[in-house]
């Protein structure tokens, strides 16, 4: 019998992220796609910050987003679902892609 796997998540944390990522990121943030895929996934590289980081968006949805930045691979994957306020903001300037922040509420 498999066992259950409890997925924390912090609705404070999951919000505080989409602030960040509407306030500073958007806002004083470059975001750039790259013209090609890459291992099938849509790249955008974010820079302007402390430090520059890379986005990976599935476009058919068949993974969660993923971002270079250690708050995505802690903290985020802990609380959040794994998105942080970059994977926020890419999938918010992104029309096509924005469908996939549902995950973020889920």
């Amino acid at each position: 019998m498999e066992e259950n796997k409890t997925i924390r998540f912090n609705i404070k944390a999951r919000d505080d992220r989409f602030f960040r990522a509407a306030e500073s990121v958007l806002k004083k943030y470059k975001i750039t796609r790259r013209p090609a895929l890459e291992e099938g996934f849509v790249v955008f590289d974010v820079t302007g910050g402390t430090s520059d980081y890379v986005v990976r968006i599935h476009p058919e949805w068949r993974e969660n987003p993923r971002c270079t930045c250690p708050d995505a691979e802690n903290r985020a994957k802990e609380n959040a679902r794994g998105y942080c306020k970059h994977i926020i903001a890419v999938l918010l300037k992104n029309t096509e892609f924005r469908c996939q922040l549902l995950e973020a509420f889920l």
